[in-house]
């Protein structure tokens, strides 16, 4: 089936510009002014954007453990919905991403449903324990983009500057939750005098910036 989208402003890195699109087969396979084609539908986009898939670096599928929450294909679907064609998502599962065999089921799983491009994000330490480095080279094999212990930071500096240099290597991006739990532990509300009246435990204000 084809499908003729006239006149919509289509947005780029580079601009917005005046264009048709046509469509075949749910492919676009045309990008033009003034396109002909007397077989397609057509859309009268005048006024309104187009705009690349979006892509949305930190989603939770919660696979695998947390299939009650959100799972592959419920995710996918509301990624897709809101115009997203490209989704990371994160390794604080039940158990984690820290290994090729739970990175590499979630990218068949999410190929098998084939609406959006899934890519999971591998642990930084194993289990997220912040003691020892995952296996980042396996990670990457199994189709991570990046790594994270995302819920925890890496507190030990020594692990997160080997992660650092590794991920280099192996050109995977690293999410770092910058979060000082000696800081922020059991912290309710901000640190602010109304905290102190309330008898809250209160997150400090620096760890916010």
């Amino acid at each position: 089936m084809a499908l003729l989208v006239r006149g919509a402003k289509i947005v780029n890195y580079w601009g917005i510009e005046d264009k048709d699109i046509l469509i075949e087969n749910a492919i676009i396979v045309k990008v033009g002014k003034n396109i002909r084609d007397t077989v397609a539908k057509t859309i009268d986009a005048q006024g309104k954007f187009v705009f690349p898939g979006f892509i949305d670096m930190h989603t939770h599928l919660r696979v695998p453990g947390r299939e009650d929450e959100e799972d592959i294909f419920t995710g996918i679907k509301s990624a897709v919905k809101g115009g997203f064609t490209t989704i990371l998502c994160m390794p604080n599962t039940q158990p984690p991403i820290d290994n090729y065999e739970i990175a590499s089921r979630i990218r068949k799983e999410a190929e098998k449903i084939n609406m959006a491009d899934v890519f999971p994000v591998g642990t930084i330490s194993k289990k997220r324990e912040g003691r020892e480095l995952s296996e980042f080279g396996e990670l990457k094999k199994a189709g991570c983009l990046a790594v994270s212990d995302d819920g925890d930071c890496v507190a030990n500096a020594s692990l997160m500057r080997r992660a650092l240099e590794y991920a280099q290597l192996f050109n995977l991006l690293v999410i770092s939750h910058c979060e000082d739990k000696s800081l922020s532990k059991d912290g309710l509300v901000k640190e602010s005098w109304l905290s102190s009246v309330w008898g809250l435990p209160s997150i400090p204000e620096i760890l916010r910036r």
